[in-house]
């Protein structure tokens, strides 16, 4: 049964998380296909909100150059008032203690230790080896009992070794 009061109902449509937004808007301005944004972050509440953009490179990103973008990206950010009350941008690079979530990052760190996560019908397993790349979604990982290939879909995480 349908009733009518006399005026239409409207349907409010949730807009998009913080993160979507201001990666989309990150994603415009990005000046090379050879950069990507690996991770958008905002935390905080209105007034004293921290957003973090990380950015990756096939070859890296110059440091001048990642200043420009973040120069970029908070001049769109306040245009579009896409961020309500004060607010500190951070745009940097993922660094080597970030997780390797994309296969382009891997490239990159070709010939460095590596740790993955494998996700394994008996669990998961934790595996350490030297990154000898990625070819079609695989993983070519050397380990201490040599050379095993997985395939990207069953590592969890990924991560850089550090030597410490």
């Amino acid at each position: 049964m349908t009733h009518s009061t006399g005026h239409t109902e409207q349907t409010s449509v949730a807009a998009p998380p913080l993160e979507v937004r201001i990666r989309k808007l990150a994603e415009e301005i990005i000046p090379s296909e050879d950069w990507f944004i690996v991770d958008v972050q905002a935390r905080g509440r209105k007034g004293s909100r921290v957003v973090e953009v990380y950015l990756d490179g096939d070859q890296g990103v110059p440091v001048d150059d990642m200043a420009s973008f973040s120069r970029e990206l908070a001049f769109l950010l306040d245009a579009e008032d896409l961020i309500k009350g004060k607010y500190h941008l951070n745009v940097s690079s993922p660094g080597d203690d970030r997780a390797l979530l994309f296969e382009r990052q891997y490239a990159r760190h070709i010939g460095k230790p590596v740790q993955v996560l494998v996700n394994r019908e008996e669990g998961g397993i934790w595996l350490e080896g030297e990154n000898l790349g990625v070819k079609d979604g695989v993983l070519t990982l050397q380990t201490k009992s040599g050379a095993e290939e997985w395939p990207l879909e069953d590592i969890t995480k990924a991560r850089i070794k550090l030597p410490w």
